[in-house]
């Protein structure tokens, strides 16, 4: 049987890098991790210094411990050895041993071995040395024996020592581990007989290090227990503090998005309790802001479509006598001729721009409708090529229409769809310097686009994005006799926009502007994604003048030869594009 192998769920570094994650976006979470952080730094300290402080009380205590039963030993050794009465070397021997036993037996807990042996060695009744444990014997260092080898006054000599066993023997039952401090303690006994005794005693730290090691273990389990406890208060401080500023800012994403009634429950007295109340009073006042900006913005489009229908009837009048005038200009001077044709002229720019206002005055009050007919959009196009074929003559630039060898029936508002073209034509002839203005067609089965691309002076790219504003003129330097009004192309791309579609533009000073409109073929189904259109631009730059699709099979026309251009697309047989 085949037993799949787990995955491993957790992971250190996962974990890690999450952590730092939430510790970077949140306020929260970097405040309890800096203070665990600071209070664990400080309880290690604060741990480390006790440690000192009681390892330095333990050892002192049973240092002196260990003193006091190392006189007391002193005491009892001397007074056996005074007591005895022996004189062959056998017996002294005897004595030694005995002694050693019984020091060792009545010690301390922590003694571990006695140790005798004679001063002169060279005596005949000189002792063998004796020791209740051989192994720790080679801890009695040769100073230390030195020391007491030399010493004529019975003092005691301390030495602190390293209990440290050897590998034989670390099985011995009840022997202290390796590491464990201990001390040897020596002094000379005075034994008449055999002369004077050197009696050395091993005694042992080791239930004192087996303390310190669970006071330690015990101060470590406190500071991460303490950290913790201090992590989790801190986490419900910050957190009562954190979610009504949480509250507050979700309260003010969705005011940014439009829902101007949204207000935030006032339910404290402190610093959080005045945020609240703040924002509720900044909504109040955006409200109250919103809302008397809205009334100047209906009280000027009422204003301006009240003066826009007001200035019909006069401008009408004035042009009726203008074109009386024209009819008989030929019988006037040549300066009262010229005046005749300049006032023709502003009068007509006037129309249009009464025009234009009435149209943009329509838009805000909502009453713009599309009368949707199924049109081949070659035809709207060459109407407008042909509307803006005086202009470009008159300025020396050529017009270039490459329109599909066959029909593009599309569902539009051709009235809109031509001044759509009309307009970007107008635009592009203004700017183009001679040189020519192309005009393409492309479509598919859910879009189509019409393209105006121009070769003149370009648009710098601080300034592409407002071309669709009101009133906004691409070089205010222009005189305002050959300048436009500032809103066709604004028209345009609300006449694009009925059509559930868009008009985007690329420029690049010295290399022209290109304009792309881009509607859908039926708008009753809505917009098209820009992966459906047939063509587009390559990229969001707006000096970037690549882009993605083609035009396909097209026949090449110049404004103004709408006859022959018929002819030409009468005499084809095709199926509808």
């Amino acid at each position: 049987m085949n037993v799949p192998k787990l995955r491993r769920s957790f992971s250190f570094t996962r974990l890690l890098r999450h952590g730092r994650s939430e510790v970077r976006r949140s306020l929260q979470a970097r405040t309890v991790a800096l203070t665990v952080i600071l209070t664990l730094a400080v309880a290690i300290v604060l741990s480390m210094v006790s440690m000192v402080s009681v390892r330095v009380s333990l050892l002192t205590q049973i240092t002196s411990q260990s003193r006091a039963d190392y006189s007391n030993m002193i005491q009892q050794a001397q007074t056996s050895l005074d007591a005895a009465d022996v004189s062959a070397t056998v017996q002294i021997q005897q004595l030694a041993n005995d002694l050693a036993s019984t020091l060792q037996s009545d010690g301390a807990s922590n003694l571990v071995g006695v140790y005798l042996w004679s001063r002169d060695t060279s005596s005949p009744r000189s002792i063998i040395p004796v020791s209740t444990e051989p192994s720790y014997e080679p801890l009695i260092s040769d100073d230390m024996r030195s020391a007491v080898a030399s010493d004529v006054n019975e003092n005691v000599f301390y030495q602190p020592v390293d209990l440290t066993l050897e590998s034989g023997m670390a099985g011995i039952p009840g022997m202290p581990g390796g590491g464990t401090p201990g001390a040897v303690l020596g002094t000379t006994l005075e034994f008449g007989v055999a002369g004077n005794l050197e009696f050395f005693a091993i005694y042992s730290y080791t239930l004192q290090q087996q303390s310190l090691t669970q006071i330690q273990l015990n101060l470590v389990a406190i500071c991460v227990l303490l950290s913790i406890m201090v992590g989790v208060v801190m986490w419900l401080v910050i957190r009562g503090i954190v979610r009504p500023i949480e509250r507050v800012a979700s309260a003010a994403e969705v005011l940014a998005s439009g829902e101007l009634d949204t207000r935030v429950a006032v339910d404290r007295k402190d610093e959080i309790g005045v945020l609240q109340h703040s924002f509720n009073t900044m909504a109040d006042s955006l409200n109250q802001k919103i809302d008397e900006l809205e009334e100047a913005s209906a009280s000027q489009k009422r204003f301006v479509s009240d003066v826009s229908h007001e200035l019909r009837t006069p401008v009408t009048t004035m042009r009726m006598a203008s074109d009386l005038l024209e009819m008989k200009k030929d019988d006037f001077d040549p300066s009262a001729k010229r005046t005749v044709e300049l006032l023709a002229g502003q009068i007509n720019r006037f129309q249009d721009m009464l025009a234009d206002l009435l149209e943009i005055s329509r838009y805000d009050a909502g009453y713009a409708a599309l009368d949707l007919v199924e049109t081949d959009l070659r035809e709207p196009v060459s109407t407008a090529a042909d509307q803006v074929a005086g202009i470009a003559q008159a300025k020396q630039v050529p017009i270039h229409l490459y329109l599909p060898n066959v029909q593009v029936l599309t569902r539009i508002d051709s009235r809109r769809v031509i001044r759509i073209v009309r307009n970007l034509l107008a635009n592009a002839v203004d700017f183009a310097e001679d040189r020519p203005v192309e005009v393409r067609i492309a479509a598919n089965r859910k879009a189509v686009a019409i393209s105006v691309r121009d070769y003149g002076v370009g648009i710098a790219e601080d300034k592409i994005s407002h071309v669709f504003d009101r009133f906004w003129r691409g070089d205010p330097s222009r005189s305002r006799v050959t300048g436009g009004t500032g809103l066709g192309l604004s028209i345009s791309m609300t006449d694009a926009l009925l059509h559930h579609g868009i008009i985007r533009v690329r420029s690049e000073l010295g290399e022209g502007t290109w304009f792309l409109v881009l509607l859908p073929r039926d708008p009753d189904q809505g917009e098209v994604a820009d992966a459906d259109l047939p063509v587009d631009f390559a990229s969001a730059k707006p000096d970037d003048l690549r882009i993605t699709g083609g035009f396909g099979v097209a026949e090449s026309h110049v404004a103004g030869a709408q006859e022959s251009r018929r002819d030409t697309v009468d005499s084809m047989m095709g199926r509808p594009l």
